[in-house]
């Protein structure tokens, strides 16, 4: 005779496993296409670059990269609370780093005349566009195939960690000193205080975080 207590028991562990697998492909999906859309941002960056310029770059870029920043930003940080919790999620580098990308996208969306926006016609727009793109297709991409005991001591992750990373850094610096001294119709008095207060906090801010990039070695 069957026992009904046996059979629940294998009907709960099918259930739970079909729900890990579901999570488990869900995961995979948003760092897949993540590493993919960031790889398409560098790609539709260099085609563009070198065709229209700096003057005509923001045009047809800037929307698509406001739109990747929320979706990798937002999805992210609900995948970090989903396997780490709330805590973990909050105080990681995670957490700060896709703060980072909204607060990036709330203060330079330009929504309406991004085309025009002087802010975006500088070098550091299209620098911060191809370190962007470059270490977060690498991010993505390490984080979907690199097993945890995997070194990471890599030429990919040194170039990543000792060149990218501190190119991005400073171009995305430059861009909120230039946001802050370029007002706009955009531009909002709370809002410049925030970016004041942003733009003292942004150079210790990345140097613990470059520390904490490197100490991971």
């Amino acid at each position: 005779m069957n026992n009904p207590n046996r059979q629940s028991g294998k009907l709960e562990d099918k259930s739970s496993a079909h729900k890990r697998t579901v999570k488990a492909r869900l995961y995979q999906y948003f760092r897949l296409s993540s590493s993919f859309l960031f790889a398409a941002l560098g790609a539709r960056w260099a085609i563009l670059f070198p065709l229209v310029g700096l003057k005509f770059t923001p045009g047809g870029i800037h929307e698509f990269l406001c739109y990747l920043m929320v979706y990798a930003g937002v999805s992210e940080i609900v995948w970090t609370f989903v396997f780490h919790g709330l805590k973990r999620t909050i105080f990681s580098r995670t957490m700060l780093k896709d703060i980072n990308l909204l607060y990036f996208v709330i203060t330079m969306h330009f929504h309406d005349d991004y085309e025009h926006a002087l802010v975006l016609k500088s070098i550091a727009y299209s620098t911060f566009i191809a370190s962007l793109a470059l270490s977060q297709t690498y991010c993505h991409w390490c984080k979907l195939f690199r097993a945890p005991s995997r070194s990471r001591r890599t030429v990919l992750w040194k170039i990543d960690t000792f060149a990218t990373l501190p190119v991005l850094y400073l171009s995305e610096f430059y861009l909120l000193l230039l946001n802050l001294q370029t007002p706009s119709y955009h531009t909002y008095p709370w809002l410049q205080i925030v970016n004041k207060a942003v733009l003292v906090a942004f150079i210790p801010v990345s140097l613990h975080s470059f520390r904490k990039q490197v100490a991971a070695w």
